[in-house]
């Protein structure tokens, strides 16, 4: 019994700027209210990448929020007005897949995204969870228009 969680918009950038801001893990605190990401794979691109993705606070090695460990599934880099980033979302909290499609060229990208998830505990908290869907359809969208914001900036030149 999944939940399905989809948002959309538009961003006024190329999607090569659009995928440099999705993928980059640490500048996701940009984008994301309230969460840091954690890399725990040797490598931070690509397939099999590891994340520990917090919403709250890390106390030390402690995580005080929620945590969303997941791993990079699919990865396809922008190539002919496409590109697309498919995760694993591994618990504790949830599990499920979740998927980014960007289409765009050198001025603006649609950016959509679909989260499939599952609340464990059985068939009462995932009605709870669709019970919030509307909340958390709201905070996500919210994001994705904070991605556009990132994503539509100038990039800050390199001091020196």
């Amino acid at each position: 019994m999944s939940t399905r969680l989809e948002v959309a918009t538009t961003v006024d950038a190329s999607l090569d700027r659009v995928w440099d801001e999705l993928v980059d893990w640490h500048g996701q605190a940009r984008w994301i209210p309230l969460t840091t990401l954690r890399v725990r794979s040797p490598h931070d691109t690509g397939l099999g990448v590891r994340i520990a993705a917090l919403s709250g606070f890390w106390l030390g090695r402690l995580p005080l929020g929620l945590l969303d460990n997941f791993v990079v599934t699919g990865w396809t880099p922008p190539a002919d007005g496409h590109a697309e980033l498919e995760v694993l979302h591994l618990g504790p909290y949830f599990t499920g897949e979740g998927v980014f499609h960007l289409h765009g060229d050198a001025t603006r990208t649609e950016v959509s995204a679909v989260e499939l998830f599952t609340v464990p505990g059985g068939p009462l908290p995932n009605r709870l969870a669709r019970l919030v869907l509307p909340l958390m359809r709201v905070g996500f969208r919210q994001s994705l228009r904070q991605l556009a914001a990132v994503a539509e900036a100038p990039r800050a030149e390199p001091a020196g």
